[in-house]
């Protein structure tokens, strides 16, 4: 199974300077160099995604499907856009959905979002508003369990009422082994059965202690490497590890 480039391997850069770097992408110990058949553009890049750059990105990488993913930056001011709030960020989505399909993109996924903001119900109707405004599979990206609960799709069960919901999801391995720290249960089962799902259209992956989400390069297998022989063959692997980090700490 391929892992392809997500901008966030390189945070904190401008778009088109994390874009630069895609001539050469990086190699992890678990999955080899990562390919740019796909990337993902992010939050984590500075910059407002425009017409303009979009048109740089598909010009200088012709070969290369970009697609957004979360609260990316498409308007000046920053927006925290998740499923949760999709009503109340209405002109970011709509914003958001001209640039995926100035893309060609070929999927959108999004976070969850608050729990203060939305029952999850709302959330999976708006999984489904997503996609008829953006034209293309939303998935719902869940999180893992935090001081306060605030945080939907963050036990076992709600993923678990996700995968039963029928609607499209990004499955973040490193937010599982939050959750299994946390929970003490590493859900296998469960864990295959959404990757081998054809509603699975994005896999996550980089690595963390247990205790948040730090977005480490994966330098030796995770429990749940294994069962990435599960993953659906439509489904797009993306590592999300760090290099800025990494070169720097080799650095030093």
């Amino acid at each position: 199974m391929k892992a392809h480039v997500s901008l966030a391997c390189w945070p904190g850069l401008r778009h088109e300077d994390a874009a630069r770097r895609l001539g050469s992408p990086p190699v992890e110990p678990c999955f080899g160099r990562l390919s740019i058949n796909h990337v993902q553009l992010v939050p984590q890049s500075m910059g407002t995604l425009d017409d303009t750059l979009v048109d740089l990105l598909r010009e200088a990488f012709p070969a290369t499907r970009f697609r957004l993913h979360a609260n990316v930056r498409a308007l000046p001011r920053h927006v925290i856009a998740d499923l949760s709030n999709f009503t109340m960020h209405a002109e970011w989505f709509s914003q958001a959905a001209r640039i995926s399909q100035r893309l060609d993109a070929p999927a959108y996924t999004a976070h969850a979002g608050r729990r203060s903001q939305a029952p999850l119900g709302e959330v999976i109707d708006n999984v489904r508003r997503c996609a008829d405004l953006f034209g293309c599979p939303i998935g719902v990206e869940g999180h893992y369990p935090s001081a306060g609960d605030i945080w939907l799709v963050s036990s076992w069960p709600e993923y678990r009422a996700v995968f039963e919901s029928g609607v499209p999801y990004a499955l973040d391995l490193s937010h599982l082994h939050i959750l299994a720290t946390h929970t003490g249960r590493h859900e296998t089962a469960l864990v295959a059965e959404m990757l081998a799902c054809e509603r699975c259209i994005e896999v996550h992956v980089s690595a963390n202690d247990g205790r948040g989400d730090w977005h480490q390069v994966c330098a030796e297998p995770p429990w749940w490497y294994p069962l990435l022989r599960h993953i659906h063959p439509d489904a797009v692997m993306f590592s999300e590890g760090n290099h800025r980090r990494e070169r720097s700490a080799h650095v030093h």
